[in-house]
């Protein structure tokens, strides 16, 4: 299928949602960012004829609402903690690819706290992959989810903790207690000691845990608790902004093509869940954007890297990813045919909430609600 064949199909497809999406929309004030990153998903799992089975709720639901961007083009390193600092920044990132040198230009969290005086609580970062250390963006709130979950199951298998069973409730605690007494060994990080100690940040995340161990339908796997912290964070916090990373489909690199598809599904439905939270909340539904960002592809079949374990090649089955726009920086809905780059993204975003992103080398995307 070609480019302006796959444009057709989803205008096409959507048209009638996308006009009664127009017809509903009301244009309100309001600068909240919630960003979504996804890493690493084909399109021939996801916005193609055969793919769209695994994307229902961003196909059906979220996109005739949106501004789809099908073809976002990532011109940089394909690696996670490159490409999220490319998109933060609006600079396409050469750094290490494992988090421990921090971006070499301003991400929109530091733009935000040196031109609106964003106070210690107003950003977050909720993330599933452990390459996004707090050097993503310096005196931003880093929470690595899955990587407490690892933790506190490693520590019950080994007979580090006085906990001897992965039963829920001791799982549990063993969580409490990483949060309370080794969670910056993990790779989380705070602006301040006593920010991350303040009585609503740490309610806010025993609310999280136990909704995780408690909640409805017994949720497993890193994301659920990435999708939980970050619902929890909005919900008691209200930042202005917040990245949230998706990793389950990473799962790829060990070779498990269900296990993959089953990471594309669980993405789908968390972004769906998590865009209705915004839609249906009094506090955010007239003043939050919601972006969603595919990070990059995989590697095209029969290729030297084993297709879609790896992201490493200069391939347009790796490089061509999509992204979704929705909320109140929505002007009018729409499919967009065009190529863009995702360095675009952070100028376009940051204009939109009165940011001045000035070492970005982005376009502003005209769609996008100034």
């Amino acid at each position: 299928m070609t480019r302006r064949q796959l444009v057709q199909f989803l205008t096409a497809a959507v048209a009638p949602r996308i006009l009664a999406a127009r017809q509903a929309r009301t244009d309100a004030p309001g600068k909240r960012l919630v960003l979504v990153t996804i890493g690493g998903i084909r399109r021939q799992e996801s916005f193609s004829k055969p793919g769209l089975v695994n994307v229902p709720h961003l196909f059906d639901e979220l996109l005739p609402q949106s501004i789809f961007y099908p073809y976002t083009a990532n011109e940089g390193v394909t690696s996670h903690f490159n490409t999220i600092s490319s998109i933060l920044t609006g600079v396409w990132q050469h750094v290490d690819d494992w988090g421990s040198q921090k971006p070499t230009n301003p991400t929109l969290f530091h733009y935000l706290k040196s031109q609106h005086n964003a106070g210690v609580n107003d950003t977050w970062v909720v993330t599933s992959n452990k390459q996004l250390t707090a050097n993503i963006s310096p005196g931003v709130n880093v929470v690595l989810s899955k990587q407490l979950l690892v933790e506190a199951v490693e520590r019950i298998i080994m007979g580090q903790s006085t906990r001897k069973q992965l039963e829920r409730e001791q799982l549990l605690s063993e969580m409490k207690s990483v949060l309370e007494t080794d969670y910056e060994r993990i790779g989380w990080g705070a602006p301040s000691a006593s920010s991350f100690q303040d009585p609503e940040v740490k309610k806010t995340f025993v609310a999280a845990l136990t909704n995780f161990i408690h909640g409805p339908d017994a949720p497993a796997s890193g994301d659920d608790l990435t999708f939980i912290v970050a619902k929890e964070v909005l919900l008691r916090l209200a930042p202005a902004m917040l990245m949230v990373n998706f990793s389950d489909v990473e799962v790829a690199h060990s070779g498990a093509y269900s296990l993959h598809l089953g990471g594309i599904r669980r993405s789908d439905a968390l972004c769906h869940k998590l865009w209705e939270f915004i839609r249906t909340n009094p506090a955010l539904k007239d003043n939050t954007t919601l972006v969603i960002m595919n990070e990059f592809g995989r590697d095209p079949d029969g290729s030297s890297t084993n297709g879609f374990f790896n992201h490493r090649t200069n391939t347009e089955s790796c490089r061509m990813a999509w992204s979704m726009v929705l909320g109140a920086a929505v002007r009018k809905p729409e499919v967009v045919e065009r190529v863009i780059r995702q360095v675009d993204m952070a100028p376009s975003i940051g204009t939109w909430m009165g940011l001045e992103c000035d070492r970005s080398v982005g376009e502003l995307l005209p769609e996008i609600a100034i």
